[in-house]
């Protein structure tokens, strides 16, 4: 018994299976661990989190330490890009369908691009960031 299959079968086949894929890894996903986009606001920290970056996507978080009696604290600045899920979509090739479907999009975990920690005196705040953030205190612009 001889089966043959049309090119259309096969591409749609084809398109099927990727698609399958595409969706799995993306559902999968999010069990992976994320990174830490750094200190969190509490009893000693106090944090400010805005858009950044080009268009907005990353975003920049501000947390800062106590004061000393000198009057500085200790800021950590972190510029992050959040986990987003983004949409699943899939296309042919028309110059080589029979390759199948190309599908692009699925999980995209947290990533950090830089994260430093400096001294910072009233006088010395960077003037695109918040004065002294106290304890608790957690903005989100």
């Amino acid at each position: 018994m001889t089966i043959t299959t049309s090119t259309r079968m096969r591409r749609i086949a084809g398109g099927v299976v990727l698609s399958a894929a595409a969706a799995s890894i993306a559902m999968g996903a999010p069990a992976v661990g994320h990174a830490d986009p750094g200190p969190v606001a509490g009893p000693t920290m106090g944090c400010e989190v805005i858009h950044w970056g080009f268009l907005g996507n990353d975003r920049r978080k501000v947390c800062d330490g106590p004061k000393q009696s000198d009057g500085t604290w200790q800021r950590t600045r972190t510029v992050f890009t959040p986990e987003s899920n983004t949409p699943v979509s899939c296309s042919s090739n028309p110059y080589h369908p029979e390759n199948g479907a190309i599908c692009f999009g699925g999980y995209r975990p947290e990533s950090i691009q830089t994260q430093e920690t400096y001294p910072v005196a009233p006088t010395t705040v960077l003037p695109d960031e918040p004065g002294w953030l106290p304890p608790y205190t957690y903005n989100v612009l």
